[in-house]
């Protein structure tokens, strides 16, 4: 069947059987690999496998992520385009370690691999896998079945609930709300007259359990960074899409928002930088609400400058062997890592899935979004699936965009022809 027009569209659904493509059977098993091993490197049970396990598991990932790209893609000149860019990100990123470079190298095959499946498909996956890695080291330590003895370190907890620091359970359970959120949501399809079609929303218990749980984690943690960011989240999903509140449309101050949001959030984050080097009283004091996010990305800009095409980095989170050094805000890490470049790169790749969240009101994505964008000034999960699953949006953003042009068309088509209908009569 040809749909020549947008409206004709209607979509089946077999409630009976599930159907599953093997391109989605290899990517989600991929997917689920990557997530194990994510969370044992975070948790204490890192010391009961070796590290050589987990690489070995990463690179298995890859091959399943570079198997199935190349299965799936029915064009070759696609493949070969996938091929030759994952080859110039190892010719320009991997320079001085492979250390640097292969985390790139793996979100960039985990972005590939996500093409013509679908970006909800995959939250439903990532949430209900995320809720299982999450939940099992968190209970087991509540039950106490196994739990390690606190450290205190500059009056900071670090391991707690048999995760390694104490503000990693806060940090990935952000992502498990952002999943079920634009998992479980329809879109914002507004149709004639202003009525909007009856769409399914997360039940206000299910709102309610995820903000005991955020209270309950700082109580406990006391990383106010992620509680204020994942309140954030509860707070304009409430006001967005149960009470709508406000609507987030498709306007031209929204447009400019959306393209504008992560290069600023950057810059802005660049620019805190330099002003701590001024040593101002606001700065200093805005940095120790921030846990010292800004003078640690000062000292790495100092310490390495901006290039073109990244640095090594050398960090330190063990007191033992020294001070304390690691750059947590994402827009400066990335920067130093990774060079110029690229940065401009992410912040062009993060605004196009916000503009087609905002042109398509995709109001869950575009609030995520906005989540990401603030918070990744003080944290480093622009590139980090486990923490921020929106980082795999890109091709669902792509239709959208594409699903608007063809809209936009079929309405100046439409008014031409009545304007030429009118003339005619």
């Amino acid at each position: 069947m040809v749909i020549n027009d947008y409206r004709q569209a209607t979509v089946r659904s077999d409630l009976n059987r599930i159907t599953i493509s093997f391109g989605e059977i290899l990517y989600y098993t991929g997917l689920v690999l990557w997530l194990m091993q994510f969370y044992i490197t975070r948790t204490i049970y890192a010391d009961f496998y070796s590290g050589k396990l987990m690489t070995a598991v990463r690179y298995f990932c890859m091959l399943i992520f570079m198997v199935k790209i190349l299965l799936t893609e029915k064009s070759v000149n696609r493949r070969v385009i996938e091929v030759i860019l994952a080859a110039a990100a190892v010719f320009i990123v991997v320079q001085r370690t492979v250390n640097t470079g292969m985390p790139l190298i793996q979100v960039l095959l985990l972005i590939y691999g996500a093409k013509d499946i679908s970006f909800r498909k995959i939250c439903k996956v990532m949430l209900w896998t995320c809720i299982a890695l999450w939940s099992i080291p968190v209970l087991i330590d509540r039950i106490g079945i196994y739990s390690v003895s606190r450290q205190v370190y500059r009056e900071r907890v670090r391991e707690y609930l048999n995760f390694n620091y104490v503000s990693f359970p806060a940090i990935y359970f952000n992502n498990i709300p952002y999943c079920c959120m634009f998992a479980y949501t329809d879109p914002d399809r507004r149709g004639a007259g202003g009525n909007y079609a009856k769409r399914r929303e997360v039940p206000w218990l299910i709102l309610i359990f995820f903000t005991a749980l955020q209270v309950w984690l700082y109580i406990n943690t006391d990383t106010s960074l992620p509680f204020l960011i994942g309140l954030l989240f509860l707070f304009l999903y409430t006001v967005v899409i149960k009470l709508r509140i406000i609507e987030l449309r498709n306007s031209k101050i929204n447009r400019l928002l959306s393209v504008v949001l992560f290069p600023a959030a950057a810059a802005a984050s660049y620019w805190l930088c330099l002003e701590y080097g001024k040593k101002t009283r606001l700065i200093k004091t805005l940095d120790q609400m921030t846990h010292n996010r800004i003078s640690l990305a000062y000292k790495g800009i100092t310490r390495y400058g901006v290039h073109l095409f990244g640095i090594q980095i050398v960090e330190n989170t063990d007191s033992t062997k020294g001070s304390y050094f690691y750059i947590d805000s994402g827009y400066i890490k990335n920067l130093l890592n990774y060079g110029l470049i690229v940065l401009i790169m992410i912040l062009v790749y993060y605004s196009v899935i916000l503009y087609a969240a905002i042109i398509e009101r995709d109001k869950v994505l575009a609030i995520w979004l906005i989540c990401i964008a603030v918070y990744s000034m003080f944290n480093n999960l622009l590139l980090s699936p486990a923490e921020n699953g929106s980082l795999l949006a890109i091709w669902y953003a792509l239709d959208l965009i594409k699903w608007h042009r063809q809209k936009e068309g079929v309405r100046r088509r439409d008014k031409r022809k009545r304007i030429e209908y009118a003339a005619e009569s």
